[in-house]
């Protein structure tokens, strides 16, 4: 009976000492499980391969599509202005009246020139005339009558008639000279009505009544073409190319927050500057309302096209360090740093040189905390 009892004892108290250890297992078990470093998470998504429309965005200026100080093409005084500041004319259009009584006295006595000229060349004609009918007169009684007059009186007639066609041809020329002259003083004559040589708008009015103006005096105006206007831009050698004429290319103004307007490719330079690299190029630019002015800067969104596909990638994916630019591909569970370089953007995404593959996933948005080689958990 006492052996039973002491078999007892020993058996409970090695179970007691089992269950114990096994209770040790689980808890030491259960606090390591519970101290383990949770995976980061991480959202990604897929690279792309596309050959997009991309965007450049180039600063720009406008111009007006024409520019001209209107000056005074002879000496005088501004008798009466009819346009100023602001004033939009028409082609043609009467801007101011030049008084200059020097030059109509020029061109009355020019006139007078004129008309004592072709009144001596008249008369030298019917004087050549009158000299050759008698030239005729004699040869004809000579031949009908031979004898009745004297060979010395036919050729004193027909050296008068040469001596006739000589004066003649004075008097003609000295006609067309005062022709010219007149014609040369009635040109300066109109040119003292300044007239507009383009539609546009007077920006500046440089004079006022009275003001003695000239060749080499003040200028009047500065007209400008307002309606289209140029929109002159330098756009970089490798994206030079690209370009095709007649071209449809938004643009905006600081003036207008972001609203669009639209220019077509009209002139190219097809020369690079040396210093830049760039190539000049000119957009025509419709102006109607005249919201827009010449000297506005203008952000330009030049279109351009990747003769191969390019590898996109969302903007958020890209990493600026200190050290590199790279973005953070996952693969196999883990962080792979990849450097690229960036290109150009397409909305929301971003061209990218570098060693990657199309749909692969990279980690959006970068996150420069991620060690390279880390394992990460990808959120579904």
């Amino acid at each position: 009976m006492k052996t039973l009892k002491s078999i007892a004892a020993v058996l409970a108290l090695t179970l007691a000492s089992t269950l114990a250890g096994t209770g040790c297992r689980e808890s030491s078990d259960a606090q390591a499980i519970h101290s383990a470093p949770a995976l980061p998470q991480v959202t990604v998504a897929s690279v792309i391969r596309a050959r997009p429309v991309l965007t450049m965005n180039l600063p720009a200026e406008l111009a007006p599509f024409q520019d001209a100080i209107i000056a005074a093409r002879v000496s005088g005084f501004v008798r009466r202005l009819y346009v100023d500041r602001g004033s939009a004319v028409r082609a043609g259009q009467l801007m101011a009246v030049i008084e200059a009584p020097d030059l109509v006295a020029r061109r009355a006595a020019a006139e007078q020139r004129l008309g004592a000229a072709r009144a001596q060349s008249v008369q030298a004609q019917a004087n050549l005339a009158r000299d050759q009918a008698m030239l005729q007169r004699l040869r004809g009684a000579a031949r009908e009558m031979p004898g009745a007059v004297a060979g010395n009186d036919i050729t004193v007639a027909r050296q008068t008639v040469a001596a006739d066609q000589a004066e003649l041809q004075s008097r003609q020329a000295a006609e067309r000279a005062a022709g010219r002259e007149m014609i040369s003083l009635e040109s300066l004559v109109a040119y003292l009505q300044v007239k507009a040589p383009f539609s546009g708008m007077v920006v500046k009015r440089m004079v006022s009544a009275g003001s003695l103006v000239g060749p080499a005096g003040l200028a009047l105006f500065d007209l400008q073409q307002l309606n289209p206007l140029r929109l002159v831009l330098d756009v970089p050698e490798a994206q030079a190319a690209g370009f095709q004429k007649g071209n449809q290319v938004r643009f905006q103004v600081t003036t207008f927050p972001g609203q669009d307007f639209y220019g077509v490719v009209a002139r190219v330079s097809h020369s690079l500057r040396p210093a830049t690299r760039t190539m000049p190029i000119e957009l025509d630019v419709p102006n109607p309302r005249l919201q827009l002015s010449p000297g506005m800067y203008a952000h330009v969104f030049w279109p351009m096209r990747r003769p191969a596909p390019s590898l996109l990638v969302p903007a958020g994916a890209i990493v600026n360090s200190t050290e590199a630019t790279y973005v953070e591909a996952v693969r196999r569970g883990r962080i792979r740093r990849v450097p690229v370089e960036a290109g150009m953007d397409d909305k929301n995404l971003t061209e990218v040189f570098g060693a990657l593959r199309p749909g692969e996933s990279v980690v959006v948005p970068g996150n420069e905390e991620l060690r390279d080689g880390e394992t990460v958990l990808v959120k579904p």
